[in-house]
């Protein structure tokens, strides 16, 4: 029989948690981790497997004891993880607790790096920021209950516009001015890539942020000034903003928004987790989902026959 040329998308595969799993082990494997935390390890899981299926369950958005409920439903895939049997949730949320934050940003450092092959420069970085309450309780229970909520976790975004990629990320705690750490944001987007535009909301209206971007990256900055009616606009780059500022270029970054969207309503809106550190690898991990989902479906992977 003559094979088909035509290829099935990931998204309309049964295979998509096939698909989504190899890649996120293969891509775990590369980033070289050890196999096992400490020699004194019972050696019963690697770590590349139990951080897979921590991926797995942000991906899926469910709770440990529900994705140990999944798994069991799951056998065809631990050939692909090499796993006799599936971990017990309580192995994989003391896993999770133990486990470095540096490492899963080199996991998101990664998978980043499978969308270019080239190392010219791209077109058009959005920078934005969004938040993450906390799921102790809802809002509306909050107002009835006349109960204070917890706070929440701001999450700042550094992404490619054309392919929709975060390139940096950069989470706190507290209710922080944006301009406080977007030159750390510029600096390590910069080290996965450079762009000739970048575009900030208002918020980030500075003349030192103009300054790192026309002259240390080199680019092209568009940021609204705050005050469109002010007689005097201070700084060289702000005046050239409000004189001669390109709207179309700057409407580029609503595809920050989209980022945000897709990864609140496709991987949780909420923080699960109790204390800060947990809840930083926890959005990380939604972001390294999201990357890998967005990887997949630019590809199209399954031949039909």
């Amino acid at each position: 029989m003559q094979k088909s040329t035509y290829k099935e998308p990931y998204f309309y595969s049964n295979q998509k948690y096939i698909s989504f799993l190899t890649l996120t082990f293969n891509v775990v494997k590369a980033t070289k981790i050890p196999e096992y935390r400490t020699k004194f390890s019972k050696h019963g899981y690697t770590q590349s497997q139990l951080l897979t299926l921590i991926i797995f369950k942000e991906y899926l958005d469910v709770k440990y004891r529900q994705l140990n409920d999944l798994l069991m439903l799951m056998d065809n895939i631990k050939p692909i993880l090499g796993l006799s049997q599936f971990p017990h949730y309580s192995t994989l949320c003391k896993f999770s607790h133990r486990f470095s934050s540096v490492i899963i940003s080199q996991v998101l450092t990664k998978i980043t790096s499978l969308f270019y092959r080239s190392q010219g420069r791209i077109s058009t970085i959005a920078i934005d920021s969004t938040g993450f309450p906390t799921s102790y309780f809802s809002y509306y229970y909050s107002i009835r209950a006349q109960k204070e909520r917890k706070g929440f976790l701001k999450l700042s975004l550094a992404i490619d516009t054309s392919k929709q990629t975060i390139l940096a990320l950069k989470i706190t705690k507290n209710r922080q001015h944006d301009s406080k750490h977007v030159k750390s944001l510029l600096r390590n987007a910069s080290r996965q890539k450079l762009a000739n535009y970048y575009v900030l909301d208002k918020g980030y209206d500075s003349e030192a942020i103009h300054n790192q971007i026309r002259i240390d990256l080199k680019a092209i900055s568009y940021i609204p000034i705050r005050n469109w009616n002010a007689e005097y606009v201070g700084g060289t780059f702000r005046q050239e903003m409000a004189n001669n500022f390109d709207r179309i270029k700057y409407g580029k970054r609503n595809l920050v928004e989209t980022v945000f969207s897709v990864v609140k309503r496709r991987f949780g809106e909420y923080v699960r987790g109790i204390h800060f550190r947990n809840q930083v690898k926890e959005i990380k991990l939604k972001c390294i989902a999201y990357s890998i989902d967005r990887f997949l479906k630019n590809q199209k992977i399954f031949c039909m026959y």
